[in-house]
């Protein structure tokens, strides 16, 4: 398959097609591709929603491995976390690209993609980890950012979270090193911030982000809409629109103090915190 495409809408395949055992283990140790030369209905269900045959004899062989190398990889998470995943998208080994599955957990409300890779020693691996990272993280963003403002008319959504801590145990009074990014998309009403008040609420997030030591691409939007609550997951893109805006900055960190900012003013002589 042709980097068998990311990312597909997810609610396409029946995951219970999908035999989950309940093991559990931290790689697959080694692991050896199946050789079948028979495919059964989780593959030819993802088959059809891509568009291509669903009779084994009709694949050509780099088809054919990569409909067996998908089934292996998402029954790995299946196994290893006892819980149903989907299929999200699947990458092609390459030259220039390393054999990836995308995959997303029926139990994950915000719908986080999870990635299987192979790691050296030909063993699964997986970053499903980060997504309970992940969820600290946005609620440490959220809880800053409704506290400082008082209100629930502020908001992160958090979009390709990138994280290289395995576990929750290793933060240290929320000191992330430098190890957590991604985006955040920021949502701020302006039934409870003028403009003045946002630029300095930009440089106080900047000096926050900078203790916690993230590094972080934010885009920062003063948004006039009726009721702030209808945003979430699933739409907050569709507010990204030029007739909602009362303001709207990029801010990128970069961590050790660095910062760009499409803000013309400088973060050192903005914010409460002066």
């Amino acid at each position: 398959m042709k980097k068998l495409i990311a990312l597909m809408t997810t609610a396409v395949l029946a995951t219970s097609m999908v035999s989950s055992c309940g093991k559990a283990a931290n790689s697959s140790s080694g692991h050896h591709w199946q050789n079948s030369e028979t495919l059964n209905e989780w593959q030819k269900s993802l088959l059809k929603a891509e568009g291509l045959p669903t009779d084994i004899e009709q694949l050509s062989p780099s088809q054919k491995r990569s409909i067996q190398h998908i089934y292996e990889m998402i029954t790995y998470l299946n196994e290893k976390y006892d819980e149903e995943f989907v299929y999200a998208g699947y990458v092609e080994p390459g030259v220039m690209d390393e054999e990836t599955l995308y995959a997303r957990s029926l139990s994950d409300e915000k719908q986080s993609a999870v990635t299987v890779k192979i790691d050296s020693n030909g063993d699964f691996t997986d970053d499903y980890y980060s997504v309970g990272i992940r969820d600290y993280c946005e609620k440490l963003y959220n809880d800053f950012i409704k506290g400082y403002f008082n209100s629930d008319k502020a908001v992160i959504f958090i979009d390709n979270f990138d994280c290289k801590i395995n576990n929750l145990n290793e933060i240290k009074n929320d000191n992330f090193e430098n190890k957590v990014g991604g985006c955040n998309n920021i949502f701020i009403s302006s039934k409870i911030c003028t403009e003045k008040e946002f630029e300095d609420f930009i440089a106080d997030y900047y000096r926050w982000c900078d203790k916690h030591e993230l590094v972080l691409t934010n885009r920062i939007t003063l948004i006039d809409i009726g009721d702030f609550s209808n945003i979430n997951y699933l739409n907050y893109t569709d507010y990204y629109k030029r007739e909602l805006f009362l303001a709207d900055y990029i801010l990128n960190l970069y961590g050790n103090h660095e910062y760009t900012t499409t803000l013309e003013k400088k973060l050192e002589e903005l914010g409460k915190n002066n």
